[in-house]
């Protein structure tokens, strides 16, 4: 059996974070600031922090209104499963980096071409992804020599899976910010930017625990690629005036994707 060094484990989860972030830095035809691009990694590695206080909530206040007990994993129903899938890890987590890219990366001066978007995004979800690694490997009880590298593979997935995530988001926005100056469909697009994400996000998490998201991350990953080469021919030549995103479609983004995640667990509430 090989065996890592702890530091040379931890470092095989951080780095693939980092080498995904430079790859998509350098596909950006007008590279961004590096300062600005490390900010957007940090801020979503800070996820984190609000996230625990939302998981809690989530948790220990809501899960039991609905009559649903999260913390009993040997009785752990499907009801459970769609709970903890698309509203604990999805709508949670995606929501966070919604509102990060929203007030925080939007606003940025040098956003300012389409590309730009799907840059700051992916920066967002890649630096979640590094902490949600290092969090797994110091969370775990099991002796660090004896699984590092089945976990390691594991936590591949989830990051890819978090890349891609973050690109979806920004491309929507990249639409709502820089396509036709049409009210509505600039708040469909921001409307999308979470939803998609979200359902997405849960849609994974869902097929993972029932062990049939192989197929659904090869899928994923050629959809990644499409959506990049199209994004890359959209690009333009020079800087290009983006529209504010106004107050209200931020609203309607989170209503409308919570609409649908409750939608879904209630109905399985209901046949279950």
């Amino acid at each position: 059996m090989f065996f890592w060094d702890p530091t040379l484990l931890y470092l095989a989860t951080i780095l693939p974070p980092i080498i995904l972030g430079i790859i998509i830095w350098k596909s950006d035809r007008f590279p961004e600031p590096t300062h600005l691009l490390v900010a957007s990694f940090l801020l979503g590695a800070a996820i984190d922090i609000p996230l625990y206080l939302f998981i809690f909530i989530a948790e220990d206040l809501i899960a039991p209104l609905i009559g649903l007990d999260v913390y009993n994993k040997e009785n752990f129903g499907i009801a459970e499963y769609a709970f903890s899938n698309f509203f604990r890890a999805a709508f949670l987590e995606e929501g966070i980096k919604f509102a990060l890219l929203i007030f925080f990366c939007s606003r940025l001066g040098e956003l300012n071409e389409p590309m730009d978007t799907v840059v700051y995004a992916s920066a967002i979800g890649l630096g979640y992804a590094a902490m949600e690694n290092v969090g797994y490997l110091m969370s775990s009880s099991y002796d660090i020599a004896s699984w590092s590298w089945e976990m390691v593979k594991v936590r591949y997935y989830p990051l890819v899976m978090h890349f891609g995530f973050g690109v979806v988001m920004g491309l929507f926005l990249s639409h709502a910010l820089f396509g036709e100056r049409d009210v509505f469909k600039n708040r469909v697009m921001t409307i999308l930017a979470l939803l998609v994400p979200v359902m997405y996000h849960g849609v994974y998490n869902y097929n993972r625990t029932f062990d049939t998201f192989p197929l659904l991350t090869i899928i994923f990953i050629i959809g990644i690629y499409y959506y990049l080469r199209k994004e890359q021919d959209r690009r333009i030549t020079e800087p290009q005036d983006k529209v504010a995103i106004d107050r209200t479609d931020i609203f309607y983004s989170y209503m409308a994707t919570l609409v649908l995640v409750v939608t879904i667990i209630g109905s399985i509430l209901l046949i279950h």
